[in-house]
Order: structure tokens, then C-alpha cells, then sequence
């Protein structure tokens, strides 16, 4: 064989260009200094937003700085050829060649480290000469290397996700990538190069000094917070950090994905909304319901909802800051509190709203009802998507093309519904996927649906999350619910607490008055006896007899699985219906939608669900049985009883409904212990209510709520559980360590445990020490993993199924597909997935790693069936 020399059969116009990125449709360049620019442009408009526009543009201006090396270009012109070696007019012998070296593997070349070292060269010499003509010496050149760390970082983490700047094995990967040797980054063969283009032509001494005053108002603002613990300090410098990585990764994403598909460029695009089209078009569905009202009987359920409304439209006035929003299940607060986001965001020229909600089955029905106030509806019933947009995929490849990354990404809208899973993946995951939109997190209204199911973990994390942008980020936050976690007051001094709220309905006593209005329940305790599964069925049959409309919630899926086998032995099957999340989210639609006609025409209606159906959904019975469990999921389930207060008795008069507590003989809780503690200390509460401790106010009342919390805090259970314990691989804490304390002071760590003492010092601080990249790869939303399955429920899944597994579907057509899916996908835990995978009930689509369901083990009125056959008395979970 002859000796190649491929590459001089390459275009010429491979050869004296530096090259960013190749088009895959049409071999188009994209030149370096042009992708570096445009990135930079972009990352300084998003940083404006936190303040650091001209760190934003440095970051971007530099990122890719390594790819002017001899040995990117190679690599890219490398990978050019083998993708198009048919069309190069090569002979045998060389194309053989090519299929012999391969292609070669991504990332290969280091392109990072190069950009992030002329960081850390320019603002360490910044901060040390700058300093000689002022007197606080000290503290200023920490913020020199404080600033230069924050980039290095950014920049060296662009494609794997924050690095650690220590890392849990004692390893200080920050340093040893500061001294990765030259032969590796290319540093000095990248910078001539990128000199030579004009690169940094506008990088002056001036600039990098403007750059740095930036940098340190944000930092002095940090460190004088007095509501600040020095741990959360600590936790806002990585917060600040993991913002500005946010706006680099967004931005060259956005650039990237503007070069590959030009003509689908203009989705980037976002302008600020007309909030006073949404002002107009809410007022005047509020004018609406008072027209309406001037002509009906009176309502107090209705008066009272207005009221909030009203007292929300003048609390969008306010400062910007952290809002609570408490108000009773079915008091209208999606509605009230959309009207205080648009006047908010008006008031203070804010970029969006965004509504983080706990599940995703309700994210499309609250979605929906703000599209129908906002949007144009289309002739074929489908809305113009001009404002909301929807965030909630659970059904994402292993693989993405750009247009997931598109769709999935990205909050590019005024309006955005999303999942608490997502928040909290943005904030604290690892990768660059979910960081990515993590920007779009300031300047904006965030309004947190059923704050209440946070997860117990995630407590001090989301605290000074939320703290940090209320505070630094030009966000306000209104925390929804009818059971208000105390959040201002959690027990571990050190790690700090939410920031003082306001809340929008007003002082205590307007809050008591609020609540004793819509009381529209009685609340019974008949917990003292435990029942087994026959005595809950009597149970279940004579209320049911009684009352006609009857919802029993469960805890777990195997007492709902029984529960409904046995009761369907004695109740007709159109009055009996099971719901739990082993059924698809249009399953449980379907089912509701039955359900509440019936409900609406008052027939007799029997459903046994998990606690799902406690957030958000919309349905109401005259009674309702309620397993043990904390306080604040009895107040969630009692809103589904005499929701509006529509209940009469024989002489049209106001009645209660009937909400009973009860007690199973057998539960296992041992894979749900934040449902076992809430369930032991309500044990106590229901007893000393019994003595009448709490004199006569009803079980509901926001203050025995706030007793509930307490007492939950402070349980071994809860204090250990906060800060997001380290577990083992059996799901058990592996000794005192936190997520929360890898991404604050790291202070266990051995490579930061010798310099504790004086690290609050001038001298010793501002400094970051945290594990970015170890905490991004332990954290997880959900504790318990879960996997995505799509199930062949009615002639519409079948069909996506039938479709998703057609390799002639385009890309487009396929994520569009994949959009659709999920509202016919369940989520199943590990030994769940692994058990349906062994009986060979799974098959993948189009090697995506998404995973579809056999026929066989999905049931018509049970969901997941993982035997396989119509008979589930075997069903286990």
C-alpha cells in the first residue's frame, strides 16, 4: 500500500481557515473567530442579567479559544473526511485507509483548558497590579482570584458540566487543570493564533479593570448580607458561578444550533412581552366574574375568592422579594396568582413567569386554562403558543438531536409551566443540559405551585437557591399553597433559612379569617382503631352507602391495588374507579373526565386513589376517607371535599363535607419515610386535638399547620434529612456528609479542612472550594430513580408506539412524536423496570433508549400489569 497523504486531497478551503464547526447538511464552515464572537455577544446579554455582562462576554469570547490549535484543526478536517470520504475522489487503497484509522473520538482534543488559562493569566495579573494603588489589598486580590477561578471554571466545564474545584477524593482538580501541560492544551500555539485574528482586540487593560469592578460589587453585595450565614456565602459564590456557566452554555448552544440549522434560527430569538395584553385579557375575566355576581346569589366560596384576587392585584405593586401565597384548596390561586405575575412583571420589566408545579399530570391542566385566557384559539381548536409554553418531559433520549436540545432546553417564552424535578435539575444536576436554562431563572416571576411538596432533601439547597436569586438575580417568588412549610425557620443555624416572606393575604388574622370562611369540611378521627383490609372494605361500603360520592385515598399503590380488587366484589364497575400513577397520564385523564360527569350528575362515584390526586385536580365529593398520613396531605386531600361549597341540604342551606380519618392495620411505609413521619406525628396531633389542646379551632387551621411543620423539622428523621444526606448504594446515610455542604463550605473535606479557621478571614475569603461535579453526579430530584415508559393505552398510543418505531420519520417528526408520548407514559422504578425487562415486556425505540410497553401488561382499568395478564390479584409493587 502506498503512503497516504490524505489530507492534501482536501479543498483548499479546508486548509488556511480556522475552522469551529462543519454543517452536516451542506459542509459548510463555520469560522472559528465568527462562532467565538457570536458567542460572546450572546453570553453578555444574558449575563447582563445577573450583572456580569462583561465576564459573560469574555467566557463566551474564549471558550472554544483551544480550537485555533494545529491539533483541533487537524482532528475537525479528520472527522470532515471520514464523514465524506465517497465524495473526496479517493481510490481503494486510501478509502480503506480511512475505514482503518476510524473516526476520531469526540473530545480527543482538548479545546477548553486553553480559553480558561488565559482567564486565570489575565485577572490573577489584574488582581494582584490593580491593587497596588488602593488599600483594602487584600480583599481585592481575592476577588481577582475569585473572578478568575469563576471563568477558568466556566470555561473548562463547557462540555462535561462544572468541574470540582476539590473533589470528594481529595483530589484538587481545579489546580491540576490550571497546570495541565502545554502539549495538552495547546495554550501557546492557540493564543498567537487567535492574536493574530484580532481576537482580543478590544481587550484593553480598560476593559478587563470595568470587568473586574463589576465582579466585585456583586461580591461585596454577597458578603455584607447579614441574613447570610458565612455557609451560605459560600453557597452563593457556586450559585453565581453555576449562573455564569449557564449563560456561556446557553449561548454557544444558541449559536451552534443557529449555524447547523439557519433556517430554524428564529426560535432563538426571545423579546421581552407586552405584559399589558396579558394585563387587558385578565382583567377582563375578573370583570367577567364581577358581572356575573352582581346578577347570582350570594357566594361566600366565590366572595372569598375574589377577594384574594383583589388583595393579589395590589400586592403586584410590591418591591421585588420572596412572596408567600396561602390560601385554601379551591380558592382560586392559579388564576389569583397569574394576575399578580403579569402585573409584577409589568411593574418591574421582568423577562417571564414561570410556574413550577409538583406533577406532571397537572402541569397540562393549569397550562390549558392560562393558554385559554391568553391565546388565540385556531379553527381546528389548537392555541397560537404565543405565550405559554410547556417543560415536563419525562421521556427525553439518551440521545438528543438539535431539535431536542431546541424544544427541551430551553424557557425561551413568556410564560413557562415546568416541573419542580426540572427546577431543582437545573439548580443542582450535573451536565450541561438542564444548567443550561438555569439563567432564565432571573429576572423573572417564579411561582411555586404546592410548595408543600418539596422534596424533605432538597430543603436547604432550594432555600438558598431561592434566596440568591430573590436577592442577587432580579427574581420574586410566591410560594402556593394551603399548608405553608415553615421554610424562614429550619433548625440547623449554620445552614441558614429561607429569607423572611411576605405574605400576600396579610397579617395572621386576616389569614385565620380566610381560612374560617372557606372551612367547608368536618374533619373526623377515627384512627383509634386499626383495620385491616376486610374492615376497611365495610368501611369503604358503608360511607359509600351513605354518601353516594365517596374518594379514598391510599398511600400506596399495593392498599390501592386491594383495595379495589375487594370493593369491586360488592360495587357496580361503572361506579367504581381506581386511579394511581400505574396508569398514563391520559388513562387518569380519561378517568377523571368520567368521574366528574358523574360526580356533575350526581351519581353514585366510589374512587380509590393514591395521593395523587391530592395537587391540583380539580373534583369534588361529599366524602372522603383519608389513610393516616401528615397534616398537610389531610388538608390537601380535604380539598377535594364540597370543593366550592356546593353541598345543600334538604332546605337549600350550606352543608359540610365529611372528611374521616383511618388507620390500616398493616403498612408498609418502609421505602416512604417522609409519608411514615408525617404519619407518627399526626398520630400526635389527632390525640392531643382529641383533648381539645388546641382549644376550638378546626384541625386546618394554618397554626396547629405551622405546630405540624415544626414538629416535623425537628424529628431525627427531618434534621438529618435537609441538607441532602450522602447515601450508599442501599439508599442509606453514609456518615454526616451533604450535598448541600459540597456545594457551600466543603468544609469535611481534607483539602479544605487545614485553612478552616481562617477562611472567613480577609485574606483566606471570598474563595471557592466546592464539588461541583461530584454533587451534580449524586444529586437526583427523586431520590428513587425512575425510568419512562411508553404504553399502548387505546388506538392513540398504539398508534405513537407504531409510529415512533418508523425509521423513515424525520427527526422533526419524531421529537414532535416524542412530545405527544407523554401523555401516555408511565414512570417505573428500578426493580419495577428490570422486572418488565426480564419478562421481556420492553422494547427500545430506534436504539434512543426509550422504552415502550407489550399490550399484555397494561390493563383498562389498572394500568401496569407486570404479570402480563388480565388477572391482577398478583399485582406487586
Amino acid at each position: 500500500m502506498k503512503n497516504l497523504n490524505i489530507q492534501n486531497k482536501q479543498a483548499d478551503s479546508l486548509e488556511q481557515k480556522f475552522i469551529a464547526h462543519v454543517r452536516q447538511s451542506d459542509g459548510a464552515e463555520q469560522l472559528l473567530y465568527d462562532h467565538l464572537t457570536g458567542t460572546a455577544e450572546i453570553s453578555r446579554a444574558l449575563a447582563l442579567k445577573i450583572g456580569l455582562p462583561l465576564s459573560g462576554e469574555l467566557i463566551g469570547l474564549v471558550h472554544d479559544l483551544g480550537k485555533y490549535s494545529t491539533a483541533f484543526q487537524e482532528y475537525i478536517k479528520e472527522c470532515v473526511i471520514h464523514d465524506n470520504y465517497k465524495e473526496l475522489g479517493l481510490d481503494e487503497d486510501e478509502e480503506a485507509e480511512i475505514l482503518r484509522r476510524g473516526k476520531p473520538t469526540k473530545g480527543s482534543v482538548d479545546h477548553s483548558t486553553a480559553g480558561a488559562i488565559y482567564l486565570k493569566e489575565q485577572f490573577e495579573k489584574l488582581g494582584s497590579s490593580y491593587l497596588k494603588a488602593h488599600t483594602q489589598q487584600k480583599i481585592r486580590r481575592y476577588e481577582g482570584q475569585l473572578l478568575a477561578d469563576m471563568m477558568f471554571i466556566c470555561v473548562a466545564s463547557h462540555h462535561s458540566g462544572l468541574v470540582n474545584v476539590v473533589g470528594q477524593n481529595a483530589q484538587p482538580y481545579l489546580l491540576n487543570r490550571k497546570n495541565k501541560p502545554e502539549e495538552k492544551t495547546h495554550y501557546t500555539q492557540a493564543l498567537e493564533r487567535a492574536k493574530q485574528e484580532q481576537l482580543f482586540a478590544q481587550l484593553d487593560d480598560s476593559f478587563k479593570k470595568d470587568t473586574l469592578k463589576e465582579f466585585q460589587g456583586i461580591v461585596k453585595k454577597i458578603m455584607v448580607d447579614s441574613r447570610a450565614t458565612d455557609k451560605q456565602k459560600d453557597f452563593y459564590l457556586g450559585f453565581l458561578t453555576r449562573l455564569l456557566f449557564s449563560c456561556l452554555i446557553d449561548a454557544d448552544r444558541s449559536n451552534s444550533i443557529a449555524f447547523e440549522h439557519p433556517n430554524q434560527a428564529h426560535f432563538l430569538d426571545y423579546k421581552r412581552p407586552d405584559w399589558q395584553i396579558a394585563i387587558d385579557k385578565i382583567e377582563t375575566l375578573y370583570q367577567g366574574f364581577a358581572d356575573k355576581a352582581e346578577h347570582s346569589p350570594p357566594n361566600p366560596i366565590n366572595e372569598q375568592r375574589n377577594h384574594i384576587a383583589q388583595t393579589c392585584l395590589h400586592a403586584a405593586q410590591s418591591d421585588q422579594g420572596i412572596f408567600t401565597l396561602t390560601v385554601p384548596t379551591g380558592g382560586g390561586k392559579t388564576l389569583a396568582s397569574l394576575r399578580f405575575a403579569v402585573q409584577h412583571a409589568k411593574r418591574h420589566n421582568l423577562d417571564r413567569i414561570i410556574y413550577i408545579i409538583p406533577f406532571t399530570s397537572i402541569i397540562e391542566q393549569n397550562a390549558a386554562e392560562v393558554r385559554k385566557i391568553l391565546e388565540e384559539e385556531g379553527p381546528n381548536g389548537v392555541f397560537d403558543g404565543q405565550w405559554v409554553l410547556e417543560q415536563h418531559s419525562n421521556l427525553e433520549p439518551d440521545v438528543q438531536t438539535w431539535q431536542s436540545k431546541l424544544i427541551m432546553d430551553n424557557w425561551n417564552a413568556p410564560i413557562v409551566f415546568t416541573t419542580m424535578v426540572q427546577f431543582l435539575e437545573s439548580c443542582f444536576g450535573g451536565g450541561t443540559k438542564g444548567v443550561r436554562r438555569l439563567h432564565q431563572l432571573s429576572r423573572a416571576v417564579l411561582i411555586f405551585d404546592e410548595i408543600q411538596t418539596l422534596p424533605m432533601n432538597c430543603y436547604y439547597l432550594f432555600c438558598s437557591a431561592l434566596n440568591f436569586l430573590t436577592t442577587h438575580a432580579s427574581a420574586t417568588a410566591v410560594l402556593c399553597t394551603a399548608t405553608q412549610p415553615v421554610l424562614d425557620n429550619l433548625p440547623i443555624a449554620h445552614n441558614g433559612s429561607l429569607n423572611s416572606a411576605t405574605e400576600i393575604i396579610g397579617e395572621r388574622t386576616q389569614l385565620h379569617t380566610l381560612f374560617d370562611t372557606l372551612q367547608r369540611v368536618d374533619i373526623h378521627d377515627h384512627t383509634k382503631n386499626p383495620q385491616d383490609l376486610d374492615g376497611l372494605t365495610n368501611y369503604v361500603n358503608h360511607n359509600f352507602a351513605q354518601f353516594s360520592s365517596t374518594l379514598v385515598i391510599v398511600n400506596t399503590k399495593t392498599w390501592a391495588s386491594q383495595l379495589y380488587q375487594k370493593l369491586s366484589d360488592t360495587v357496580s364497575e361503572n361506579e367504581l374507579y381506581h386511579l394511581s400513577t400505574s396508569q398514563c397520564a391520559r388513562h387518569r385523564k380519561d378517568l377523571l373526565d368520567q368521574i366528574r360527569n358523574r360526580l356533575k350528575q350526581g351519581l353514585p362515584t366510589l374512587v380509590i386513589s393514591t395521593q395523587l390526586i391530592e395537587a391540583g385536580v380539580d373534583v369534588s365529593f361529599r366524602s372522603i376517607v383519608r389513610f393516616l398520613v401528615g397534616l398537610d396531605s389531610i388538608a390537601q386531600a380535604a380539598g377535594r371535599c364540597n370543593r366550592h361549597g356546593e353541598m345543600r341540604d334538604d332546605q337549600d342551606k350550606p352543608v359540610k363535607g365529611q372528611v374521616f380519618i383511618v388507620r390500616p392495620e398493616s403498612e408498609n411505609l418502609s421505602k416512604l419515610p417522609t409519608i411514615a413521619q408525617g404519619k407518627a406525628i399526626m398520630s400526635n396531633i389527632l390525640s392531643q386535638w382529641a383533648h381539645d389542646a388546641y382549644g376550638d379551632v378546626h384541625l386546618l387551621h394554618p397554626d396547629i399547620m405551622q405546630q405540624f411543620f415544626h414538629h416535623y423539622y425537628q424529628t431525627e428523621h427531618g434534621i438529618k434529612e435537609m441538607a441532602y444526606p450522602i447515601k450508599d448504594s442501599k439508599g442509606k446515610s453514609a456518615g454526616t456528609e451533604t450535598l448541600y455542604n459540597w456545594l457551600s463550605s466543603n468544609s469535611t473535606n481534607p483539602l479544605t479542612n487545614n485553612n478552616n479557621a481562617q477562611r472567613h478571614q480577609a485574606e483566606q475569603f471570598p474563595q471557592l472550594w466546592q464539588s461541583f461535579m461530584d454533587a451534580g453526579r449524586t444529586f437526583k430530584a427523586i431520590d428513587a430513580p425512575t425510568k419512562a415508559i411508553i404504553v399502548p393505552y387505546l388506538e392513540e398510543g398504539r398508534h405513537l408506539i407504531s409510529a415512533l418505531c418508523n425509521t423513515s420519520v424525520s427527526d422533526s417528526h419524531f421529537y414532535q412524536l416524542v412530545r405527544d408520548a407523554q401523555q401516555y407514559s408511565i414512570n417505573v422504578f428500578a426493580h419495577t423496570f428490570d422486572a418488565l425487562f426480564t419478562a421481556g415486556a420492553l422494547h427500545t425505540v430506534r436504539d434512543t433508549g426509550i422504552f415502550i410497553l407489550s399490550e399484555a401488561f397494561y390493563d383498562a382499568q389498572m394500568g401496569l400489569n407486570i404479570e402480563g395478564t388480565s388477572e391482577l390479584d398478583l399485582l406487586a409493587f
